[in-house]
């Protein structure tokens, strides 16, 4: 190795890096999507504006919006790529979650779910519409995967429900909300928002 120049050894290092960096199904490994979907008026805008850095009011999500952020590792190495998708509308508009969640973004997805605690009447009728409308759409994908390959469409599923752990908000909702409703009556913290992530 002592023959080897920098430059050698910056290239080894770089094709080593892409070697092995390279996914089968083309999608970069620092490239991620998440999609968030909630009250009408509950903060998603505003959640995404924080992520992105970005110092503007927020402006009401009409239907289906998208965005996407960058951020560099270091120098010369690939940056992240982070895909902001936003439902609007409340659940006025569950036909478009079909857009964001398909199979070849599905490996890198995540879903954020934005309640607005200060309406506690809508609270559970949107949440359950929300997540019956998305694990409906995301069963509907993972079957049309399991028709081409059977061995993706377990792999996918096994990886999602690895990576809800049992005591996760999703999987205990009921339980979640029943405890959290003396807080709320209590404490009066009627003008807060909830955030949940799977």
């Amino acid at each position: 190795m002592p023959s080897d120049t920098l430059w050698e050894i910056a290239k080894a290092e770089v094709e080593k890096r892409g070697s092995n960096g390279s996914e089968s199904d083309g999608v970069e490994i620092g490239e991620k999507s998440v999609f968030f979907i909630g009250s009408k008026n509950g903060g998603k805008t505003t959640i995404i504006l924080r992520c992105l850095d970005r110092d503007e009011p927020p402006k009401p999500t009409l239907a289906l919006e998208y965005t996407y952020g960058r951020k560099a590792k270091g120098h010369n190495i690939p940056k992240d790529i982070a895909h902001f998708w936003e439902l609007g509308g409340g659940t006025s508009l569950l036909d478009l979650i079909s857009i964001p969640i398909t199979s070849d973004t599905l490996r890198t997805f995540s879903i954020v779910l934005v309640l607005d605690l200060s309406k506690p009447n809508d609270l559970w009728p949107t949440m359950e519409n929300l997540l019956q409308a998305t694990k409906s759409h995301v069963n509907k994908v993972i079957m049309k995967l399991g028709k081409k390959n059977s061995k993706a469409s377990s792999e996918m599923r096994q990886k999602i429900w690895s990576n809800m752990q049992k005591d996760h908000p999703v999987s205990c909702l009921e339980l979640f909300l029943e405890s959290l409703a003396p807080y709320v009556v209590k404490d009066n913290i009627t003008d807060f928002r909830f955030l949940c992530m799977t």
